[in-house]
């Protein structure tokens, strides 16, 4: 007999940790877990995250390119809660090309952040549901960027990109542990980081509108909700797949 429909997207009990939730896509998602029932650990680099968290969210700072600090992280969830049942891998970052000479140090730097740290991750919190037996989920967050080529963006694509094949890969390799591991990757979002950039351009919205099948610019909770659906046991039967959360950016074909 199938569940009932509420406790399908509940996360009563579970526990969840949430990267690069000080802000944005990460802080939305955390909050929209939190109200879900879970218990979450946000991090961040930063001391404090930029609005005060939902009830249910515990923040702390932490530099995930330091997997020792985020293996110390997922000991400490383990211990406070006793188990860890989702991550969500949304840290990232974008560096911005200003001359040549930028170009190999900004791809690896992205390379670092957004694909190998994603990874070790991975592979800190997955260990950890291994071992614990209960299944879990692991959700990747990539970006349109990472599925069609931008000017000047050769280290935020190939990040994004690969962390993409990565969540397949993981898909099988935590599979038979009834961990699933999928990605979302979102388009034109618009956060308190990016609003100014998005909208002060009338011609660059109305070039981004006109791709946009649905006509306008997404916003945080919509991603928040595709992650819910992906962490809890609405999705039981979901993983290696990746969910365009884009208004349909990468659908659009060529004009008529």
């Amino acid at each position: 007999m199938a569940p009932q429909y509420q406790s399908l997207f509940s996360l009563d009990g579970r526990v969840a940790i949430v990267t690069g939730a000080s802000r944005g896509i990460g802080a939305a998602i955390a909050d929209t877990f939190a109200e879900a029932g879970a218990h979450v650990v946000g991090i961040g680099r930063s001391s404090n995250p930029d609005a005060q968290p939902a009830s249910g969210v515990t923040y702390t700072s932490c530099d995930i390119n330091d997997s020792d600090s985020f293996r110390a992280v997922c000991r400490a969830a383990l211990a406070d809660h006793g188990r860890v049942d989702c991550l969500v891998n949304n840290a990232g970052m974008f560096v911005p090309i200003q001359k040549d000479d930028d170009r190999l140090p900004a791809f690896d730097e992205q390379i670092e952040t957004n694909l190998r740290a994603a990874y070790a991750c991975s592979i800190a919190a997955g260990d950890q549901m291994v071992e614990a037996g209960n299944g879990g989920s692991i959700i990747n967050i990539t970006s349109i960027g990472g599925v069609r080529g931008f000017s000047g963006l050769a280290g935020y694509a190939a990040s994004k990109g690969g962390l993409e094949q990565l969540t397949r890969a993981m898909a099988m390799d935590y599979g038979p542990h009834s961990i699933r591991v999928n990605n979302i990757a979102p388009g034109y979002i618009l956060t308190d980081m990016n609003k100014h950039t998005l909208t002060s351009d009338p011609q660059g919205r109305e070039r981004r509108l006109k791709r946009l099948i649905l006509k306008r610019h997404g916003e945080t909770y919509e991603v928040a909700a595709a992650a819910l659906f992906l962490a809890t046991d609405a999705s039981t039967y979901i993983t290696g797949e990746t969910m365009h959360v884009d208004g349909g950016w990468h659908t659009q074909g060529m004009d008529t």
